[in-house]
């Protein structure tokens, strides 16, 4: 009784300082046997606790071991309402993983392509979903990584971290080339490839400079909006003019014959396509009331992008056939390909804003914290504002060297997909989250009811698809990306190459 009023104590001295609540019904409720969980005290709010009895991650759960500047900071940045996360998801997500779709259904055919992008976008629903419900057990929780110290450790956190900033770099790295392949085309190849690469990640990086979620909120309307017009611009100039080559015939499909390398490079494409949710948390995060408003939000992002990106595929393909490219707007005769890349370059730069802004504030944070600047010199609220400013350049700058070097070593749009998607988004979209369902459910709670059993063997199936997409998926990813550079007729035969890359 002494230690709960202890924790009532301090939860009500936490509520008048920072005044942040969990906006959950009930408190969560606090089981001994586990280290990780924090007390709850009066209105849902977490009380302080001592970190030797809690265990390894109460750093993050506890206000108390925060600095005055981080909680200055959480406090200030809590401003994100649903619309503005709604559109900071859909620039995620909808974006450059749209372009392969249409290519996606020309291999696996009609009936099955359009069953897989429902299929997995419903099931990333559920596991975007799943990011809410850990966020209330352990709120404290910043970015993705955050969670993986959660689920066990500093050692998880540490892999976490890495697999995190390389599968942003190679997201990322995908929309370089993908603007590579654009100025090539608009140009008619005028420089080196490499140099339009170098062009590109100049401008993201100066676009990652202003420290500010808000700022990408904002950002993200023109590049939504360049995504949907560039979308409309394919659709109408493809029923306008036909494909590039408008007196072949289209042979549809209505299903498939494709190889077990071709039908798992396009089952990639599309799980590419939902490779928003890891960027998710970060977001999540700074919304001003996430247990209320993220659920309603991922809600509305996940089914408008499912419907857009039926829509779009199968429009696309019905119109171009055979013919249809990835990505889509090489399907296009040569001078509308160059008006439909114009008007996505603005989409394709916020997709790079979206992602370097979420790799470099973790970079910043890790950095800050790591440095031991919050307990530097005379001012033990954090570092000089000069030294925080210097911190973040470098953080952008790392990230978007890496990502330079990343897409020149893979100058292959669905290649990069495709390895991406098998390697590190197959986990970070769905299996990392049936992970957490398992420990928000362990000590026999998974078993009980009918419910639960149910839902645990939907993550297992889940879990079951991951590793399916971790072999066979990266096996058929890579070899894909070999058949490209031993192929005489490709003009992308290898790495860091100033081959023209258009694809018109």
């Amino acid at each position: 009784m002494e230690h709960v009023s202890r924790a009532e104590d301090a939860s009500k001295k936490h509520l008048n300082d920072s005044e942040l609540v969990i906006t959950t019904d009930k408190p969560l409720s606090h089981d001994p046997e586990n280290l990780r969980q924090t007390p709850i005290g009066e209105k849902g709010v977490l009380a302080e606790t001592d970190s030797s009895t809690y265990g390894v991650v109460s750093d993050i759960q506890n206000p108390s071991r925060k600095s005055h500047h981080e909680d200055a900071l959480d406090a200030s940045k809590k401003k994100i309402t649903t619309t503005q996360a709604v559109i900071i998801f859909v620039t995620n997500e909808v974006g450059i993983g749209m372009l392969s779709l249409p290519a996606a259904l020309n291999t696996l055919g009609f009936f099955p392509g359009i069953l897989c992008i429902i299929v997995l976008g419903m099931l990333s629903l559920y596991t975007a979903y799943n990011l809410v419900q850990y966020w209330r057990k352990y709120p404290y929780m910043l970015n993705i990584v955050d969670y993986g110290r959660a689920l066990g450790g500093p050692w998880v956190e540490g892999i976490f971290a890495i697999a995190f900033l390389v599968n942003m770099a190679l997201i990322s790295a995908s929309a370089v080339v993908t603007l590579s392949i654009g100025i090539n085309t608009v140009s008619e190849h005028a420089a080196c490839t490499l140099v339009f690469t170098g062009i590109s990640v100049i401008v993201m990086w100066a676009m990652c400079i202003p420290h500010s979620m808000r700022f990408v909120s904002w950002a993200s309307w023109p590049c939504t909006i360049s995504i949907v017009a560039t979308v409309f611009v394919v659709m109408i100039a493809l029923g306008v003019q036909g494909p590039a080559n408008p007196d072949a015939p289209l042979n549809l499909k209505a299903i498939g014959n494709p190889t077990f390398t071709e039908a798992t490079s396009a089952f990639l494409n599309i799980a590419f396509a939902f490779a928003g949710n890891q960027a998710f948390p970060t977001v999540l995060a700074e919304m001003e009331n996430p247990s209320r408003d993220y659920p309603r939000a991922v809600i509305i992002e996940k089914c408008f992008s499912t419907v857009i990106y039926v829509i779009v595929a199968c429009v696309v393909y019905a119109l171009s056939g055979e013919q249809v490219a990835s990505p889509a707007l090489g399907s296009l005769q040569v001078s509308m390909a160059k008006v439909s890349y114009c008007v996505a370059f603005v989409g394709l730069l916020g997709t790079g804003l979206v992602f370097g802004m979420t790799s470099s504030r973790y970079l910043h944070i890790f950095f800050v914290r790591n440095l031991n600047l919050l307990k530097r010199g005379s001012n033990p609220s954090g570092p000089s504002k000069s030294t925080d400013g210097i911190l973040w350049i470098f953080s952008v700058t790392l990230f978007w060297v890496v990502v330079y070097l990343i897409a020149n070593a893979i100058p292959v749009f669905s290649s990069l997909l495709n390895i991406s998607a098998s390697l590190l988004l197959s986990w970070f979209t769905w299996g990392i989250t049936v992970l957490f369902w398992f420990d928000l459910n362990r000590n026999g709670r998974w078993k009980s009811s009918g419910k639960k059993i149910a839902v645990a063997v939907l993550n297992v199936i889940i879990m079951i698809m991951v590793v399916f997409m971790n072999g066979p998926g990266l096996y058929a990813s890579i070899a894909a990306l070999l058949e490209v550079f031993n192929d005489p007729t490709q003009k992308v035969n290898g790495p860091f190459t100033c081959a023209d890359n258009s694809i018109v």
